[in-house]
C-alpha cells in the first residue's frame, strides 16, 4: 500500500494539470479568435476604420497616449483618479451595505424600518441623480464618488440580506442554546454564513462602479479614463475611444480576479 499512495498521488495530480490545461485552452480559443478575426476583417477593409479600428491601430495609439498623454494629461494620471474614485466608492459602499445588510436581514425591525426606502431607490438608475448630485455637491470628487457609490451599495446590501436569510435557523438557535449572546451569534453563526453572498456582491458592485465610472466623469470632469471614452466620442476618436474602454476592461477583470481570490481564501469551506 506504501508503494501504491505515490503513484496514485502522482497519476491524479497529472490528470489535474491535464484537465486544467485542457479548460485553459478552450477559455483562450474563442477570444483569440474573435481578435484574429476582428484585425483579419479590418486590415482588408471589410469594415471601416471609422466603425471598428484595427487592433494594431488601437496598440499604437494606446503607445501615443502612453509617450504623450491624452488632453493636456499623461494616462497614468487618467487611470489613477478613475482608479481612486472607483475604489474610494467600492469600499465604502461594501461597509455601508454588508453593515445595513446585516442588520436588515436579522432584525425585523430595522428591515421595518429601511425596507421601503431601499424599495423605492433599488429601481432608479444611478444616471437619474446626476443633476441633483451636481446641485448638491457640486462638480468636484464628492458628487462623482457618489454616484458610483449608490450603484454599488444597495447590490452588496441586498447580497448580504439574502445570506445571512439563507443561514438555517437551527444553527441560531443552537448557538443560542450554548449561551452565545447577539454579538457570538452575528459574529461565528451569521457573518460567515452570509460571507460567501458578501462576496458575491461585492464583485458584482465592483464590475458595476467601473460601468458607472464613465457616467460619473461626466460631471464636469478633465481626467479619467471615462473622460478619455467621453471625449473620443466626441471627436469620433475611435482609436482613444477603444483604449478607454480596455483599459477599463483591464482594470475590471484584474481586480475581479483579485476579489474572487481573496474570497477562496476567506470563505475555504465554499470550495473552488
Amino acid at each position: 500500500m506504501t508503494a501504491i499512495r505515490p503513484r496514485t498521488f502522482t497519476r491524479l495530480k497529472r490528470l489535474q494539470i491535464s484537465d486544467r490545461a485542457i479548460t485553459l485552452t478552450i477559455a483562450t480559443i474563442l477570444p483569440i479568435g474573435i481578435l484574429i478575426l476582428w484585425e483579419i476583417t479590418t486590415q482588408m477593409g471589410w469594415i471601416k476604420e471609422l466603425f471598428l479600428p484595427s487592433l494594431s491601430g488601437i496598440v499604437n495609439e494606446f503607445f501615443v497616449i502612453v509617450s504623450r498623454g491624452y488632453a493636456g494629461h499623461p494616462l497614468a494620471k487618467h487611470v489613477g483618479m478613475s482608479l481612486f474614485r472607483v475604489f474610494t466608492a467600492f469600499f465604502l459602499g461594501s461597509f455601508i451595505g454588508t453593515c445595513l445588510g446585516l442588520l436588515m436581514g436579522h432584525y425585523k425591525y430595522v428591515k421595518a424600518a429601511f425596507y421601503l426606502i431601499t424599495e423605492l431607490l433599488r429601481p432608479i438608475p444611478p444616471l437619474a441623480f446626476i443633476t441633483l448630485f451636481i446641485l448638491w455637491f457640486g462638480i468636484g470628487e464628492v458628487s462623482k464618488i457618489l454616484i458610483i457609490l449608490y450603484a454599488g451599495t444597495l447590490i452588496v446590501m441586498i447580497n448580504t440580506i439574502a445570506g445571512v436569510q439563507a443561514c438555517p435557523k437551527e444553527k441560531i438557535l443552537a448557538a443560542k442554546t450554548l449561551g452565545a449572546n447577539d454579538f457570538n451569534v452575528f459574529w461565528l453563526v451569521i457573518l460567515p454564513a452570509a460571507l460567501p453572498y458578501i462576496f458575491t456582491g461585492m464583485r458584482v458592485a465592483l464590475s458595476v462602479d467601473f460601468g458607472i465610472l464613465v457616467a460619473s466623469e461626466l460631471l464636469a470632469g478633465d481626467v479619467g479614463v471615462g473622460f478619455i471614452i467621453q471625449d473620443a466620442s466626441t471627436f469620433f476618436n475611435v482609436k482613444a475611444l477603444f483604449v478607454g474602454i480596455f483599459t477599463i476592461a483591464f482594470f475590471g477583470v484584474t481586480f475581479d480576479f483579485v476579489l474572487r481570490n481573496i474570497s477562496r481564501r476567506i470563505v475555504h469551506w465554499e470550495g473552488k
